[in-house]
C-alpha cells in the first residue's frame, strides 16, 4: 500500500512544486525513542499508543525492525505513552508534555513479562531534543500566563529565547534574531500567515493580533531551521498556536489596570506624569461539545487607553498675522490655520500655543475555534480571529491629527489524516487580511516647515488593504530508520496601496514667511488604490535519518519561487536606468523572478545519556517584505521638487499652482523616481551552528552554541544618477539623484549562545539566555531598514558593526510558587523577567551642502565628520546624558572631502530593567479560583536612555533627551505598577 501511495504522492508533490509563507509543520509536536530489553537488545513490533489527556485523541504506531519508533503531528498537550508486546510488561509514561514547534524523545527499556508497570515520566527524561539543530525555543503556557508583561503584548515574550536581540521596547518592530532585519522574521498563526502582509510586523499601536488568551504557546526558531521550516525569510521563524477545547469546561475573565497615580516620573519630565488610564479586560471559555468528538473555544480582549499631554508650540503673533496677511493676501489660509497664541514671548512676530492634547487608543479582539475528531485517524479544527485597532493622536505641536485605524483577520481550517501509523498528511487552508488606513486631520493641504515657528503637518492619507491567501499540504513518512517530510504550498499576495500626501513647503525665515519667499518646496500627487498581486511556491523535501541509537542526520532542500508583484491593469511604472534607461513600459515587470533559489540543509545529531552535539547547517533565500518590492508605483504619479535658486521660475511662492504648470511642461523633471532594479537576485544567507547541550540535575537543561551567517545580495538602499567628479555632470540630466533599491548589501554575524532552561515542574520555572555577538554589514540589513552610505560609489568604506549590533545581551525569566500552605501565606506566586544588554552603536553625522562633498554626493544626512585623532570619543569627564559624545574629537571635513570617521563608531548607553509580578491564588469552590496579581514594571525605576544627537551640526549635539521607547507601555517606561483580577473556572 505505501508502495501505491508513493506513486499517487510523490509525483504529485514534484509537479506541484509548491510552498507559500508558512511554517510547515512547526505548530505540531513529534515525539521519537527507541524501545529495548534489560540487556539493551532493541525489541521490533512495540505497540506505542499516545492519548492526549484533555481530549482524549489516540494515536498509534509501531517500533521498527531497529526498535525505534516515530509519532508524528502530535497536537502540543499532555499525552499518556503506553509501550506493550506479547512477552514483556507493558510500560505506560503519563504527563508526558509535547511543546509546540519540538522533537521529544523518550527511550523505554521494557522487561520480562510481569506485573504491569505504570511510570510517571519527569519532563526531564523528554525534553531533551536528540535530533533537530535549530537555535532557538518554545515559549510554554506557563510563561505566556504568568510572566510580568507591560501592555499584555506577545511579541514580548520572543524576546526571551536564544538568539533574539531587542533593540527597543519589547515588540514586533524592535525584536530581531540572530543578526537579520525585521524584515526577515515571520509569523504565522495555526501554520498560516499572520504578519501584516505588507510588510513582517504589526504597526506600533496594535497590541491584540494575537491576544494572550489565543495563545496556548508557541514556538520560536532563531536560526538553522530545517527544510520543512521556514516562512519565505532567513530570519525568526514565530509559530504561534491557538488553543482548543476540552472535555473538561474551562474559562477565564480578568481585568488590567493601571493608571498615572501608580506610576513614577521619566527622567526627562520631573513633573507629575501625564494623567494616563489604561484597561485591558477580556473573558474566555472552552469546553465540549461532544465528548471526545466536538470541541469549542472562544475569547474577546479588549483594551482603552488614554493618554493626556500638552500641545506647546510657536505660533505667528496676532500683529504678525495681520501684517502678513496685507503683505502677501496669499498666506491667509495658512495663518488661519494656526491656532491662537496663548502668551506673547521676547519676539514680537512670535506667541507661544499651549493647549492639552490627548491620545486615544482603543482596541477589540476576539477569537472562536472549533475541534472535530472523525475519528482516531482524521482529526480537522477551523479558527478565526478577528482585531479592530484605533488610534487617534496628536501631530506635532499645534492642533494636527492623526488618525490610525487597523482591522485585521485570519483564519485557517486543516484537516489532518493519519493513512497509516507510519504516514500522515495535515492540509491547511489559511486566508490573512490586514486593511490599515493612517491619515493627518490638517486645514492644510502640505506640511510647512517654517523657521521661528512650530511646523504644521498637512492633511493627508495612507490605505493598505491587503491580504494572503494561502493553501498548504505536509506529508510525513516513516520507513524503517528514516522520517521522510515533504509538503507544498501556494500563497497568493493581494498588496493594494493608495496616498494622498501632496508635499512640503519651507521657508527659511519669519521676514521670508511675511514676504511668502518659499526656499524649497515638494509634491507629490494623489496616488490612487493600486492593487497588486503575485503568486508564491514553496516546496520541500527532507529526511531524518536515525543512522544509530545516538545518532540523527538530517538532510533537506527546500525549493523556493517568491515571483515579482505586478499591477493589476499596469497601474504602475517600473523605473530602472540599468534595463530601461529610466521608465519602463507599464507592461513590464517589476523585476524578473529568479527559479533558481534551491536551499540546500543539513543537520547531525550525536546524544550519550544527557549530553547532545550537534552541528548543521543551510542556504535560506528571501525576497524582502513586499513594502520594499513595491516601488513603481511610486513613479505613477506626478512628483515634483523646487528650489528658489533654480532661474526657471524666478522665486518661489505660495500657491504653486503656476510652478506645478513649468514642471508639467517638462522644465523641472520628475522628483525622484524610484528604481527597483529589475536583475537583482534574491537575498541569501548561508547559516551555521555548532552546540552542545547538558542534562543537568533538578530538571535543568544547559546549552551553548556558535551560530553564524553570511548574508549575500541582501536588499538595501542607495542612490543613483549622482554627479560624478570632476566633470560632476549626472548621467541623465532629466532626472535628479534617483533612490535606487538592488542586491548590493553584505552582512555577517557571529555569536557564542549560553542558555539555562527548566520547564515548569513542582512550582519552579526558569530560562536565561546569554549571547555575545557581533553584527557587520555595509549598511544593508533588509531594505525596510538599510542606510545610506556616506559614498554611493563605496559601499565597502561603510562597512561596519550594524546598526542593530548589541555586543553582550541577557535575559532571565522565572515563575516560583511560594512553598506556604496555610491559607494567608499559601498559593502565593512570583515571577519575573531582567534583561540587560550593551548600547547600540551611534553613526556621527554632520551637516554639508553638496557642493561641499565631492560629486555632489550629500544625500540624506549620512555624511561623516573627520576624526581628530588621539582625540577620546567620549568626554574626559565620562558620558553624562547631557553630554555623551565629546564633541572635540570630530572636524567638519575639508571641501570636496569625505570625512575619515568611520560609521557606528560610538555606543549609546546599554539597557537593563528588572520587572516583577506577585500574584494571590484564592480557592473559591472546587473549580472556581480567582488570582489577585500586582506587576511592577521596571522595579528600580533605572532610566532606559536612547541614543544621543548625533549631529554635530547641531547645537545639542551628544545630549541624550529621550530614552529608547517613547510609548506608555512595554520596556523603557519608568516604574509601573498594574494591577490585576482573574477568574479561572
Amino acid at each position: 500500500m505505501l508502495r501505491r501511495l508513493s506513486q499517487k504522492i510523490l509525483p504529485t508533490f514534484c509537479a506541484l512544486a509548491i510552498v507559500a509563507c508558512s511554517t510547515a509543520q512547526t505548530e505540531q509536536t513529534f515525539l521519537t525513542g527507541t524501545a529495548t530489553d534489560s540487556l539493551g537488545n532493541r525489541i521490533p513490533g512495540v505497540k506505542v499508543v499516545a492519548v492526549d489527556n484533555a481530549t482524549g485523541l489516540k494515536r498509534e504506531t509501531e517500533s521498527t525492525s531497529q526498535g525505534t519508533y516515530q509519532l508524528a503531528d502530535l497536537p502540543p498537550g499532555v499525552f499518556t505513552i503506553q509501550f506493550s508486546k506479547d512477552g514483556f510488561s507493558t510500560f505506560e509514561a503519563a504527563k508526558v508534555r509535547q511543546r509546540v514547534g519540538q522533537t521529544g524523545t523518550l527511550d523505554v527499556t521494557l522487561q520480562l513479562a510481569g506485573k504491569k508497570e505504570a511510570t510517571t515520566v519527569s519532563e526531564s527524561l523528554v525534553q531533551l531534543d536528540k535530533v533537530d539543530v535549530t537555535l532557538g525555543a518554545a515559549v510554554e503556557d506557563k510563561q505566556v500566563d504568568e510572566l510580568p508583561i507591560n501592555g499584555r503584548n506577545w511579541a514580548t515574550l520572543t524576546s526571551l529565547v536564544p538568539g533574539a536581540l531587542d533593540n527597543g521596547a519589547g515588540d514586533q518592530r524592535t525584536i530581531r534574531f540572530a543578526g537579520h532585519g525585521l524584515d526577515d522574521n515571520n509569523l504565522t498563526l495555526d501554520g498560516v500567515d499572520a504578519t501584516a502582509v505588507f510588510n513582517q510586523m504589526q504597526r506600533e499601536y496594535v497590541r491584540l493580533t494575537i491576544p494572550l488568551d489565543s495563545i496556548a504557546e508557541f514556538d520560536v526558531k532563531s536560526q538553522t531551521f530545517g527544510a520543512d521550516v521556514e516562512g519565505g525569510t532567513a530570519g525568526g521563524q514565530i509559530a504561534v498556536v491557538s488553543p482548543s477545547g476540552t472535555n473538561a469546561f474551562h474559562g477565564d475573565l480578568f481585568d488590567y489596570f493601571r493608571n498615572d497615580a501608580i506610576e513614577a516620573r521619566t527622567p526627562f519630565n520631573r513633573s507629575s506624569p501625564n494623567p494616563f488610564l489604561l484597561n485591558q479586560f477580556g473573558a474566555g471559555a472552552g469546553g465540549p461539545i461532544l465528548e471526545n468528538k466536538l470541541f469549542f473555544y472562544a475569547n474577546y480582549e479588549g483594551l482603552r487607553q488614554r493618554l493626556d499631554g500638552t500641545q506647546i508650540g510657536l505660533v505667528p503673533s496676532p500683529n504678525f498675522v495681520a501684517r502678513a496677511e496685507l503683505e502677501s493676501p496669499a498666506l491667509t489660509p495658512i495663518l488661519g490655520a494656526f491656532p491662537s497664541g496663548t502668551s506673547p514671548t521676547s519676539k514680537p512676530n512670535v506667541w507661544t500655543y499651549d493647549a492639552p492634547g490627548r491620545q486615544i487608543d482603543n482596541e477589540d479582539s476576539g477569537m472562536i475555534r472549533f475541534d472535530y475528531h472523525f475519528s482516531e485517524k482524521t482529526t480537522s479544527f477551523v479558527r478565526f480571529n478577528s482585531d479592530q485597532a484605533f488610534e487617534t493622536t496628536p501631530t506635532g505641536n499645534l492642533t494636527a491629527l492623526t488618525l490610525y485605524d487597523t482591522k485585521a483577520n485570519s483564519g485557517v481550517f486543516e484537516l489532518l489524516h493519519v493513512f497509516e501509523p507510519t504516514l500522515v498528511s495535515e492540509f491547511k487552508f489559511g486566508v490573512n487580511q490586514n486593511f490599515y488606513h493612517s491619515g493627518t486631520e490638517s486645514p492644510l493641504p502640505y506640511t510647512f516647515s517654517i523657521s521661528g515657528f512650530s511646523s504644521f503637518a498637512g492633511d493627508s492619507t495612507s490605505d493598505n488593504p491587503s491580504k494572503t491567501i494561502s493553501a498548504l499540504d505536509d506529508w510525513s513518512w516513516s520507513k524503517g530508520s528514516h522520517t521522510l517530510k515533504f509538503g507544498f504550498e501556494i500563497k497568493r499576495d493581494f498588496l493594494n496601496q493608495g496616498s494622498s500626501s501632496k508635499g512640503t513647503l519651507s521657508y527659511t525665515s519669519i521676514a521670508g514667511f511675511s514676504e511668502n519667499d518659499v526656499n524649497s518646496a515638494s509634491y507629490t500627487a494623489l496616488l490612487p488604490l493600486v492593487r497588486q498581486r503575485k503568486n508564491e511556491y514553496w516546496a520541500y523535501v527532507e529526511d531524518e535519518w536515525k543512522a544509530t541509537e545516538n545518532f540523527t542526520v538530517n538532510m533537506g532542500v527546500r525549493y523556493n519561487i517568491f515571483n515579482a508583484l505586478h499591477a493589476v491593469n499596469d497601474e504602475a511604472v517600473p523605473f530602472d536606468f540599468s534595463t530601461c534607461g529610466g521608465f519602463c513600459p507599464r507592461t513590464d515587470s517589476y523585476f524578473h523572478p529568479r527559479y533558481d533559489d534551491i536551499d540546500p540543509r543539513v543537520g547531525l545529531a550525536w546524544s550519550h545519556g544527557g549530553t547532545v552535539l550537534r552541528a548543521g547547517g543551510g542556504i535560506y533565500h528571501t525576497d524582502g517584505q513586499l513594502d520594499d518590492q513595491n516601488l513603481p508605483i511610486s513613479n505613477t504619479v506626478q512628483q515634483y521638487s523646487f528650489n528658489s535658486a533654480n532661474p526657471l521660475y524666478g522665486g518661489l511662492s505660495y500657491p504653486l499652482t503656476p510652478f506645478l504648470a513649468i514642471a508639467e511642461g517638462g522644465g523641472l523633471g520628475v522628483v525622484s523616481p524610484r528604481d527597483l532594479d529589475r536583475n537583482r537576485k534574491d537575498d541569501y544567507v548561508a547559516a551555521w551552528i555548532a552546540s552542545v547541550q547538558q542534562q543537568l540535575p533538578f530538571n535543568i537543561l544547559g546549552g551553548a552554541s556558535y551560530v553564524g551567517n553570511k548574508g549575500t545580495d541582501v536588499l538595501t538602499t542607495t542612490y543613483t544618477n549622482l554627479a560624478v567628479p570632476p566633470e560632476n555632470v549626472v548621467p541623465y540630466p532629466a532626472f535628479g539623484a534617483v533612490s535606487w533599491r538592488g542586491d548590493v548589501g553584505n552582512s555577517t554575524f557571529e555569536a557564542l549562545q549560553v542558555n539555562v532552561r527548566r520547564p515548569f515542574a513542582n512550582g519552579f520555572l526558569l530560562s536565561a539566555n546569554y549571547m555575545w555577538s557581533h553584527s557587520i554589514n555595509d549598511d544593508s540589513i533588509g531594505g525596510g531598514e538599510s542606510d545610506t552610505p556616506q559614498d554611493s560609489f563605496c559601499r565597502a568604506c561603510d562597512k561596519a558593526s550594524s546598526d542593530d549590533d548589541i555586543r553582550h545581551a541577557f535575559n532571565l525569566s522565572a515563575v516560583y510558587t511560594l512553598p506556604f500552605k496555610n491559607r494567608i501565606w499559601g498559593n502565593w506566586e512570583l515571577s519575573a523577567i531582567a534583561t540587560a544588554q550593551t548600547g547600540l552603536p551611534v553613526n556621527i553625522t554632520v551637516d554639508r551642502s553638496n557642493s561641499a562633498v565631492p560629486g555632489l554626493f550629500s544625500i540624506g544626512g549620512e555624511e561623516r565628520p573627520d576624526y581628530a585623532w588621539g582625540a577620546p570619543l567620549a568626554p574626559v569627564n565620562g558620558s553624562t546624558p547631557n553630554l555623551w559624545i565629546n564633541p572635540a574629537a570630530f572636524a567638519v571635513p575639508a571641501n570636496q572631502m569625505f570625512g575619515d570617521l568611520g560609521r557606528n563608531a560610538f555606543r549609546a548607553p546599554g539597557i537593563s530593567q528588572i520587572d516583577m509580578g506577585l500574584s494571590k491564588f484564592v480557592s473559591i469552590t472546587e473549580k472556581l479560583n480567582l488570582r489577585l496579581r500586582a506587576d511592577l514594571f521596571n522595579v528600580l525605576n533605572r532610566a532606559q536612555y536612547g541614543a544621543p544627537n548625533a549631529d554635530l551640526s547641531a547645537s545639542n549635539f551628544g545630549a541624550i533627551t529621550s530614552t529608547i521607547s517613547n510609548y506608555a507601555t512595554g520596556r523603557g517606561t519608568p516604574r509601573e505598577l498594574q494591577l490585576s483580577a482573574k477568574v479561572v473556572f
